[in-house]
């Protein structure tokens, strides 16, 4: 059996009810910027936060517009690809 490691840490709540994740928490759990949480609280006051769990299913649901058909490979890579060439237009503008 493995041996659970404890990681103890604490956080300050801001006005806005804001909490920083400590680093050492953040790293043992891969949390990144734009990552979900989920809460539970229990009934003895316990509150454990984890990563929400994602699935390709669920990035494609968000890229698909309402009554438009899906898009092929082919499709996606042409918009990345439109959307990385306006980009760098876009920069080259900005540094001139």
């Amino acid at each position: 059996m493995k041996s659970a490691i404890t990681l103890n840490d604490k956080a300050v709540v801001s006005s806005k009810g804001q909490v920083v994740i400590p680093k050492a928490v953040r790293e043992k759990l891969g949390i990144h910027a734009g990552h979900e949480l989920l809460f539970s609280v229990q009934d003895d006051g316990t509150i454990s936060v984890r990563p929400m769990a994602r699935s390709i299913d669920m990035f494609f649901a968000r890229c698909k517009r309402e009554g438009e058909a899906s898009m092929s490979i082919e499709e996606i890579d042409a918009a990345i690809m439109q959307a990385v060439i306006e980009n760098d237009i876009n920069s080259q503008d900005n540094n001139k």
